[in-house]
């Protein structure tokens, strides 16, 4: 009997010890934030262990680092990519080339 008392007592320490050991969300969004410094336009919101990514970046592979450099943060349990690609903007037309034969024959005729 005296036994299991004192293994019932040793697994609450372990699991009270355990559950302390968890970063707090404050402690992880600290992490997060240092992770995301090198993409520009992110942030995050941390609760309970879930990140929240939210911004716009310029290519899918900026989203893709971001999420990626988020989830190896210790305490992070999952990650929500909220994140907008930009629209790529296509580049403007040439502009029209003025054709010169043209103007030499109106002004030869005249």
């Amino acid at each position: 009997m005296k036994c299991r008392t004192f293994l019932m007592a040793g697994m609450m320490f372990l699991a009270v010890c355990l559950f302390a050991c968890q970063p707090s969300d404050t402690n992880v969004q600290q992490s997060v934030n240092e992770k995301l410094t090198a993409t520009p336009g992110v942030s995050a919101e941390v609760k309970e262990g879930v990140v929240t990514l939210s911004g716009e970046v310029p290519d899918d592979a900026s989203k893709m680092a971001a999420e990626d450099a988020v989830k190896g943060v210790s305490g992070v349990k999952a990650v929500t990519n909220n994140i907008m690609v930009q629209a790529a903007v296509p580049p403007p037309p040439p502009p029209a080339a003025t054709d010169t034969s043209m103007m030499k024959d109106s002004t030869a005729t005249k």
